[in-house]
């Protein structure tokens, strides 16, 4: 299966752009029978939308107890779609994220055949746009090898949140959009406006890149950015484009150990002064010198905002984003 070489898109880009591409979309799903019907709704949207006939999908169902098979299996989807159904019941060292995801894609990948056919995936958690297909395949015609869509949370599940957690996740957000600014400017290997989310609800990597990287890796948490990694090692160019979107849950008990509702359970537990995990200092950002990194808590953000803010304003006053540090 695997090409003898890799060939990077935009070689065959100068080829000729808007090839014909086959399209498959791995899925995979646990206890997700509340859910999958608007995915997958969502999904036949945007392949008519993009003017797909027969797109393929595959879902794992894997561990489930809940009746997302019989779901599956009552959904009528066809022309837009051709729905794969594998039940599988991974033993415990295997039931996570990473092994789910990987089964899933590598499923989805026998139904592509060429180097430029096109394997998507997405959460059976997330709805995503009626142009999702459209835009991200605009990207692949013009030379990338993957795309990192971005996923924003579901703005009714968010009203459903205390109020302290929704202004807690709305300061990391804030703090977020400038730190990405900043750090596009000193990553000149895509264009601005460009974001830095590396998820499973949207991800996109052309047939020859799966094979190049020897399929999806397998960690248990973060199998997402995992994949992303191995595309760039292999020499892969990657695109994190602001208008391939998607709407994924912010529930917080998820399926998946370490995931996205965990994060946000988390966030809602700490207090003011507890450290936040995972979201960096602008000097861990962008190796400020004579600058020491210390840990953020949630009442540091708005000075830390404020800092990456002003950040901000100077290099676009400047229009020199590499003379901030």
């Amino acid at each position: 299966m695997t090409p003898k070489t890799f060939r990077p898109q935009s070689d065959a880009v100068k080829r000729g752009r808007g090839m014909i591409r086959r399209i498959a979309i791995a899925i995979p799903a646990r206890n997700e029978a509340s859910n999958l019907s608007a995915c997958l709704n969502a999904i036949a949207a945007a392949a008519s939308h993009a003017g797909e006939q027969g797109v393929s999908v595959a879902v794992l169902a894997n561990n489930c107890d809940d009746g997302t098979v019989a779901l599956l299996e009552s959904l009528d989807l066809a022309p837009r779609l051709a729905l794969q159904i594998i039940e599988a019941h991974l033993p415990p060292e295997r039931a996570n994220a990473g092994w789910a995801r990987r089964l899933a894609f590598d499923a989805a990948a026998l139904n592509l055949h060429s180097e430029g056919d096109l394997l998507f995936s997405t959460d059976a958690d997330t709805v995503v746009r009626v142009d999702w297909l459209a835009r991200t395949k605009a990207y692949f015609d013009a030379g990338y090898d993957a795309v990192a869509g971005l996923a924003q949370l579901n703005p009714g599940e968010l009203r459903t949140l205390p109020h302290y957690h929704r202004a807690r996740l709305a300061a990391v957000r804030r703090y977020d959009h400038a730190v990405g600014y900043l750090k596009a400017a000193r990553d000149l290997s895509e264009p601005w406006p460009r974001h830095f989310y590396e998820g499973g609800a949207s991800m996109a990597l052309t047939w020859a890149a799966y094979a190049a990287i020897g399929g999806a890796p397998t960690p248990s948490v973060g199998e997402d950015k995992a994949l992303f990694d191995a595309v760039r090692s292999i020499g892969g160019r990657v695109r994190h484009p602001v208008d391939v979107r998607v709407v994924t849950s912010s529930r917080l008990n998820g399926r998946a150990c370490g995931g996205t509702s965990d994060t946000l359970a988390m966030w809602g537990r700490l207090a003011e002064t507890d450290v936040i995990p995972g979201v960096q200092t602008i000097t861990e950002h962008l190796d400020i010198r004579g600058a020491e990194a210390r840990k953020l808590t949630f009442a540091d953000l708005p000075a830390e905002i404020a800092r990456a803010r002003a950040l901000v304003r100077l290099a676009r006053q400047s229009q020199d984003l590499l003379a901030v540090g």
